[in-house]
This record gives C-alpha cells, sequence and structure tokens, in this order.
C-alpha cells in the first residue's frame, strides 16, 4: 500500500512538471500582439485547455500556478499584467478542469466566473456589449454539457477546450478593464484578435489533447 501510495504521488508529480514544463516552454512562441500593453500572447494558450482535459483539478491548478511563475521569470513579453499574469493559466486549467472532471459542480463554477467577468466588463464598457458574446457562448456550452452526456470525443474535447480558453479570456478581460483601464473603443480592435486567439486555442488544444490521449501511457493522464 506504501508503494502503491509513493507511485501514485510520484505519478501526480510528473504530471505536474511535465505540462507545467510545456507551458513555460510555449510561452516562449508570441502568436498575436496585446493592445494596451507592450506585450504579446503566447502559444502557451493551447496548453491551458490541455491541462483542464487531462489533468485533475487539482494537478491543473498546480501545474499552471507553477507554470505561471516560471513563465513570469523567463518570457517578460507575455507578461502584460505584471505578477498578476500569473492568474491568467491558473484560473483558465483549474476551471476548465472542474467544468470536464465534475460536470454539474465544475459547469456552475465556471458559469458564474464568465457571468462575473461579463459583469465586470460591461460594469465600464457598456457601450461595447458584442466583446462578451464569446463568453455567453461558453457559459452556454459549459451549462448544456452539465446536463446532457456527450460522448463522441470529436464533440466533446472542442467544447470543454472552448470553455477552458474562454475562462482565461475572461481574467484577462477583468484585468484589461480594471488593472489596464482599457476604454471600450479599444476593445473594438481588440475583439477580431481574441476571436482569432481563442480559435486557434480551441482547435490547437484538441489536437494535442486527442493526440496525447492517444500516444500517451494510460496511467499518465488522470
Amino acid at each position: 500500500m506504501t508503494n502503491d501510495n509513493f507511485s501514485n504521488k510520484a505519478l501526480r508529480a510528473s504530471r505536474i512538471g511535465v505540462f507545467a514544463s510545456l507551458y513555460v516552454i510555449t510561452s516562449l512562441v508570441p502568436i498575436s500582439m496585446f493592445i494596451g500593453a507592450p506585450s504579446f500572447l503566447a502559444l502557451n494558450l493551447i496548453i491551458t485547455p490541455v491541462m483542464a482535459i487531462l489533468l485533475s483539478p487539482t494537478e491543473a491548478f498546480f501545474a499552471s500556478f507553477f507554470g505561471g511563475i516560471i513563465a513570469f521569470y523567463i518570457a517578460p513579453s507575455q507578461v502584460m499584467f505584471g505578477p498578476y499574469t500569473i492568474l491568467l493559466p491558473v484560473v483558465g486549467a483549474t476551471l476548465g478542469s472542474l467544468t470536464y472532471h465534475k460536470s454539474k459542480f465544475g459547469a456552475a463554477a465556471a458559469s458564474i466566473f464568465l457571468a462575473t467577468a461579463i459583469s465586470a466588463y460591461l460594469v465600464k464598457n457598456y457601450p461595447f456589449p458584442y466583446f462578451v458574446i464569446p463568453h455567453s457562448v461558453a457559459i452556454v456550452l459549459a451549462l448544456a454539457a452539465s446536463l446532457k452526456k456527450m460522448t463522441p470525443l470529436h464533440v466533446k474535447i472542442p467544447l470543454y477546450t472552448y470553455v477552458s480558453t474562454m475562462t482565461e479570456q475572461g481574467m484577462m478581460m477583468i484585468f484589461a478593464v480594471h488593472l489596464l483601464g482599457l476604454p471600450w473603443q479599444v476593445f473594438v480592435g481588440v475583439l477580431p484578435l481574441m476571436i482569432y486567439e481563442r480559435i486557434l486555442g480551441t482547435i490547437g488544444a484538441s489536437i494535442v489533447t486527442i493526440s496525447l490521449q492517444k500516444i500517451a501511457p494510460k496511467n499518465f493522464i488522470f
């Protein structure tokens, strides 16, 4: 029993380490400029939903937390919100994992967070409400998935990776509005970039997730 416990702990630690490393490595690859601060969004936005699907909520939290801290120091070009940037992958990975693995509770938690993010945006930037349409879609999908079992993998994975990447974006949106104080006019230009980034995050994360599920050892993924 002791050996089994040790093996389980070692496996969990290795999963956390591997995905934290993947997040750090991809944080060095810029994919899009960030309007409103001298920073770039990086390819790590693909890894956040992957952690959400393949790791337990606890593992996803620690992998994203450690990955975010290391990335903060080695990839300063993607630190648009200072130390608060660390919260982006933590929120996306943890809420995404809860939604995928804990169904109704996770869907409720993600929906409440997204509704809060939408409200935080609209309080200041109500003249341009269209920016939060993708976040609203994520709420609908999260709640719908919790009420109906979706067995086809090609449907299930993209749905949850989208919810995960949008919760990450929701955290970013809160910081952009209330930390950087960006006005609604800026979000008119940000919207096309945001859609591009989140489509990339959803498709890229889905491909990586399905590939890892096929090639990784069965006991390595949650």
